[in-house]
Parts: structure tokens; C-alpha cells; sequence
């Protein structure tokens, strides 16, 4: 199982330290997050990185083509392939959250987050990596030749990510999104949900945020649900001491079920464990994780040299 790691570039030099212990480690992904208005410019962060490291794969994660038309991402990706090797590129697109809800705007159908990516496959040269995605099934459904694979955001919901695979099509291949906060010790496990909490509920939000019925969520946690996502604050976007942080509260059990499909927080060898049997029922490739984390860089250390060996070959 493929392991990657997913950072929101609010430093640039602090992305490239990150990627560099992810290359060190042996991950082999580094996706940098674009939500220009609240975290900082995505393209020169990956121009940085790829210019300072030497095998791992870097790129958009998660782009949209609201924010920038596609032909501005052709026109990057193309330059960037032939800057450095067109293999180390991977941009995955979807449909944009807080990148165009923080500033007014309204996330793109599934059905332009498709012809982007068509656009982009136009334009870029052979060996650049194309990913969709989705956290639906009508996301799902814009897979389409010359889309290298999925990422979905539904968690880790077998029944679900079933419903999203087949959506694409037999062939794809995919690999889930998680909020990932890997620790030491087992008793470190509480802080370190503590400090996630609002990165779990947004993504959350965005992945079960309506058609809560539809998307696997028990019933009886639905209302509660609901009402903390009426509640989001898109200006506190996955900030730890932001009020998003809070909004559970009140909901012990809607928090702890949103921990289990959205999060990985735990030993690399907890967490391995859960991926491995996600992995078996559903056929997944890989995992991405985030980085959103009070100290990313043992974090992503823990997951080069722990995680990837307690998964095996």
C-alpha cells in the first residue's frame, strides 16, 4: 500500500522541510493542499520542492478548476513537466471546498472537474500523474480515460468506497484520504485527537455534509450532525484553536464515529492495522494522510519509517 502525505502551505520553506523527511523516509507522495486564500500559493510551493528534492512525487491535492481555469493548470503542470521530470508530477482535482466556499464561490459540477482534467491531460506530457477526487458517486462517475486514479474522501467506509470504485469503473484504482496523526505511544493517542478534531470535521463536512442517508451515516447520528456542519466557519478551516474545533462538544458519540471513518490517530502500528483490513475488503492502493498536525515533522517521520514497514510489502 502506497503511503502520501497531504500539507496545507502556509511556509513555503517549512513544505519543503516536510517533503524532505517524507522523501528521506520512503514515502512516496507529497500533495500540496490549494486553498489560496487561507493557506498560501500552491503552485511555487511544488516548483520549491521539486527543485530540492529528487524522487518523490509532488503536486496539487487538492486543485479545483474554479480558482484557476484549467488552462492555467495545463499551463503550469506542462511547465513544471518540463522543468524537472514529468514523473514526479501528480495533481489531483475535485471540486473544490474551502478553496472557493472562503471566498464566495461555489464548488464546480463533477462534470467540469472531468473536462479539467481532460484539459490538463491535453497538455501534459507522458508520465504526469492525473487523480480524481471524489466523495460521491456522481464525483466518482467522471472518471474517464487518461484519469490515473481516484482519492476518495468518504473515509473508511467499505460499503461506501464499493459504491465510489464502481462508480469509476472497474479499472480504477484508488486510494482513501484520511486525517492522520500518527504518535509514539498509544497513551499520546487522546492529545492528538485533541488537536485534530477540527480537521476531522472538516472533511467530514465535505465528504457527509448532505445526503447524510445516502452516505452511510446511522441515523441516529445524523441531527447532531447536521447541526454542527449549519455551524462550520470556513474562516477557522482546519485550524486547531478555531471555533470548528468545538462544534462537537455537545456530541460524544457523533465526534468518536467521525474519528473512526475520517481519522488515523494512533501507533504505526494501530493505524496499520486498520488500513490493512480496509485494504482487504475493499481493494484500495493506498492511503494519503494529512499532516495538520502540532509537530508534522515526527509525524511524517513515524509514517516513512513505521507505517510503510508495519504494512509490509
Amino acid at each position: 500500500m502506497e503511503i502520501g502525505i497531504s500539507h496545507l502551505p502556509v511556509s513555503p520553506s517549512r513544505a519543503l522541510r516536510l517533503a524532505q523527511i517524507a522523501e528521506s523516509t520512503g514515502i512516496g507522495r507529497f500533495g500540496v493542499a490549494d486553498s489560496s486564500h487561507l493557506f498560501g500559493a500552491m503552485y511555487p510551493t511544488v516548483q520549491l520542492i521539486l527543485s530540492r528534492t529528487a524522487r518523490i512525487k509532488v503536486g496539487p491535492f487538492v486543485t479545483n478548476p474554479v480558482t484557476r481555469h484549467p488552462s492555467v493548470h495545463a499551463a503550469d503542470v506542462a511547465a513544471l513537466a518540463t522543468l524537472y521530470s514529468p514523473d514526479r508530477l501528480a495533481l489531483v482535482m475535485g471540486t473544490g471546498d474551502s478553496a472557493v466556499h472562503s471566498v464566495g464561490l461555489r464548488p464546480a459540477p463533477a462534470e467540469q472537474v472531468g473536462a479539467a482534467l481532460r484539459t490538463i491531460r491535453g497538455a501534459a506530457p507522458d508520465g504526469v500523474t492525473l487523480e480524481l477526487a471524489a466523495s460521491g458517486p456522481k464525483a466518482a462517475a467522471a472518471m474517464a480515460a487518461g484519469i490515473d486514479g481516484l482519492v476518495l474522501g468518504g473515509g473508511l467506509s467499505a460499503s461506501w468506497t464499493r459504491r465510489l470504485t464502481g462508480a469509476a469503473g472497474p479499472a480504477a484504482s484508488a486510494r482513501v484520504f484520511l486525517i492522520g496523526h500518527l504518535v509514539e505511544r498509544e497513551d499520546e493517542a487522546a492529545r492528538a485527537r485533541e488537536a485534530v478534531r477540527a480537521s476531522v470535521l472538516a472533511v467530514a463536512r465535505h465528504a457527509i455534509g448532505t445526503g447524510m442517508a445516502a452516505r452511510d451515516v446511522p441515523a441516529r447520528l445524523r441531527p447532531g450532525l447536521e447541526q454542527a456542519f449549519a455551524r462550520y466557519d470556513f474562516a477557522a478551516h482546519a485550524k486547531a484553536s478555531g471555533a470548528n474545533g468545538r462544534l462537537l462538544d455537545d456530541y460524544p458519540e457523533e465526534e468518536a464515529y467521525l474519528f473512526e471513518r475520517f481519522a488515523a490517530v494512533g501507533t504505526a502500528g494501530g493505524v496499520a492495522e486498520r488500513l490493512r483490513a480496509f485494504q482487504r475488503e475493499t481493494g484500495i492502493t493506498g492511503a494519503v494522510l494529512s499532516s495538520t498536525v502540532p509537530d508534522p515533522e515526527s509525524h511524517i517521520a513515524l509514517a516513512g519509517e513505521r507505517l510503510i514497514a508495519a504494512l509490509g510489502p
